[in-house]
C-alpha cells in the first residue's frame, strides 16, 4: 500500500492511512467475474495486417 500510494501519488501514508485502507480492501466482498477472452479464427492471406501506432 505505502509503495502504491508512493509512485503513484507521490505522498507517504501514515501508518493509521495505511491500516484505514487496508481495512476498506479487505471488507470489500463479492465474485469478481470472470474475463474471457475471444478465440478470434486463425490468420490467412487476407487477413489485414497490424498497422503501428502513429507518433
Amino acid at each position: 500500500m505505502n509503495t502504491m500510494a508512493e509512485i503513484q501519488l507521490g505522498q507517504e501514508l501514515t501508518a493509521a492511512e495505511t491500516k484505514e485502507m487496508v481495512a476498506f480492501l479487505k471488507s470489500l466482498t463479492g465474485e469478481q467475474p470472470q474475463i474471457v477472452l475471444p478465440i478470434l479464427p486463425p490468420s490467412n492471406a487476407n487477413t489485414p495486417r497490424p498497422v503501428p501506432f502513429a507518433d
